[in-house]
């Protein structure tokens, strides 16, 4: 079956495709995530989905062993009973709960500190129909933020002036760290460098210029700190694998 892509852009393709597309296959892309677990319930609390690392924290060999069992089959009744007051909370209003910092068992049994977003499910008349949800290690996620938070300020100084020359000297000083060691962290952080980042940052603006702007390529150039016309079409067309008329078009 072929696809007319210009029909992609109308709201009317998109729930026919939306219509089409299995629970399940959007589910999967939770086991290819590092320190996720993921669940799904329905309003009777019991499990519906969950990738592999969730149905094994909860003490089950893989999700089939899981699916029907509810927070009172796994868990001690304080935490069962928090779980679903929350639960309740989000059918009940319709509205999510980010970044809740709760109580979860770790690989050992023990109940330490994790971060639980759960959002509330809809069927197709607008209803709540459960929730679902996703669970990581405090810990582990300050650990992930770390790098990121460390650079940060340089980050920041770099999409506010895409204009300017980089001076990476001036970005480790803003950081409070050596040249190499900036360089070593803001790698860590981001997996490029610097004027990697820079470049990267200058296409998103021109990007935007694109879509939204008559401005010739000359103009959008200029104003997002490419040397000229033919430097801004290059590195655009590495970046995007099209060039900027290309990605106008479409």
């Amino acid at each position: 079956m072929s696809l007319n892509l210009n029909s992609m852009k109308t709201p009317e393709y998109r729930e026919e495709w939306m219509r089409r597309v299995a629970p399940a296959s959007l589910r999967g892309v939770f086991d290819h995530l590092p320190g996720v677990m993921f669940f799904a319930k329905d309003l009777a609390g019991r499990f519906t989905m969950a990738n592999l690392a969730f149905a094994q924290r909860c003490g089950c060999a893989d999700e089939a062993s899981l699916l029907g069992k509810t927070d009172a089959d796994i868990f001690p009744p304080e935490l069962a009973a928090a779980f679903k007051k929350k639960d309740l909370q989000i059918c009940q209003t319709g509205q999510p709960l980010p970044r809740i910092i709760e109580l979860f068992p770790n690989e050992s049994g023990e109940h330490v500190w994790y971060e639980t977003t759960k959002l509330p499910l809809f069927d197709a008349e607008g209803k709540a129909c459960g929730v679902c949800g996703t669970v990581r290690s405090y810990v582990g996620t300050k650990a992930l933020l770390e790098p990121f938070l460390q650079v940060e300020a340089a980050a920041e100084f770099i999409k506010d002036n895409l204009g300017s020359p980089l001076n990476i000297d001036k970005l480790a000083k803003l950081t409070g760290m050596s040249v190499r060691q900036f360089e070593r962290k803001f790698h860590k952080a981001y997996q490029m460098s610097p004027r990697a980042y820079l470049v990267r940052m200058r296409v998103a603006a021109a990007s935007d210029l694109l879509r939204t702007s008559g401005l010739r390529p000359s103009e959008i150039a200029h104003q997002t700190g490419f040397y000229d016309a033919s430097d801004f079409s290059r590195q655009f067309r590495r970046a995007m694998k099209v060039s900027p008329t290309e990605y106008r078009r479409g």
